[in-house]
């Protein structure tokens, strides 16, 4: 072997930067990718990344991570699929902090759907959502002026106006999709959410003296305020107890919240328990 050229296990030269030493890593990964030595190249991308992390040039460690992962997707060997998805997890954060907001939508999807082959469903769900948020930001991208990162970053200027506000509306509704359910990965936010609304739905009717009671309207107990509450919520409807005045419009807006409530917490808590067994 040529003694200039590098070897994954031979450092190189301390008196070269760590730019310089990650790009003669990246030159030698490919290299070994070449001559289909995929363990060495996975080996040495994962070096690369490392020292372009540790230079703070984000952009290059994720392709560097990148890299490593597709590597390692195609090497047999033990664990493939979890050294695959955790490079590209570690792509995805360098390319968040590169702003880069496509790209690392990307890479957490690949990182999601191995660590879900891998069976392990904590990270799976974690990088979905980060895909997710990556997914909203890159919208938001869209429509607010700003200096475009990447090679795969959108800019304002670059982008239609009709697309601008189709985007802004996907952002909208992903945004309360986030909020209220983690993307369906997050059941007891919802249930959280939905003990608030009757607890403060609670509160008005205890205060607000307008509930009608055998042909008479006025104030009930905390007990009564709460079982009304829960009453109005699940949509049940037994009549002992009638909201008047302005407590019509608490009951409603509760009522409402219920049907899209909790058909949500059923559907999340059943993804989560199915995909455990």
């Amino acid at each position: 072997m040529d003694p200039k050229t590098l070897h994954f296990n031979t450092p190189p030269p301390a008196s070269l930067t760590k730019i310089e030493q990650a790009i003669a890593l990246e030159r030698e990964a490919h290299r070994l990718r070449g001559e289909r030595k995929i363990d060495q190249a996975f080996q040495t991308f994962d070096q690369a990344a490392r020292l372009f992390q540790e230079a703070n040039e984000p952009l290059k460690a994720a392709v560097c991570f990148s890299s490593a992962a597709t590597c390692w997707n195609i090497h047999t060997g033990w664990q493939p699929l979890r050294n695959a998805a955790t490079r590209n997890e570690s792509a995805a954060l360098q390319a968040v902090k590169a702003q880069d907001y496509g790209y690392a939508e990307t890479l957490f999807s690949e990182a999601a759907l191995l660590y879900e082959k891998e069976g392990d469903f904590t990270k799976y769900s974690y990088c979905y959502r980060r895909s997710k948020d990556a997914r909203l930001l890159r919208l938001w991208r869209t429509f607010v002026p700003g200096r475009a990162q990447g090679p795969m970053a959108v800019g304002i200027q670059t982008v239609a106006w009709k697309d601008r506000f189709a985007n802004f509306f996907s952002w909208i509704f992903g945004s309360l999709n986030r909020l209220i359910w983690g993307y369906g990965e997050l059941p007891f936010r919802v249930f959280g959410i939905a003990c608030m609304i009757m607890i403060a739905s609670a509160l008005c009717y205890h205060f607000s003296e307008k509930i009608l009671i055998g042909g008479f309207v006025q104030k009930i107990d905390l007990f009564e305020s709460f079982y009304f509450s829960i009453i109005a919520y699940t949509t049940v409807g037994y009549g002992d107890y009638l909201p008047m005045g302005w407590t019509r419009a608490v009951a409603a807006f509760e009522a409402l919240s219920g049907v899209l409530l909790i058909p949500l917490f059923v559907i999340a808590l059943t993804r989560r328990y199915l995909r455990t067994k």
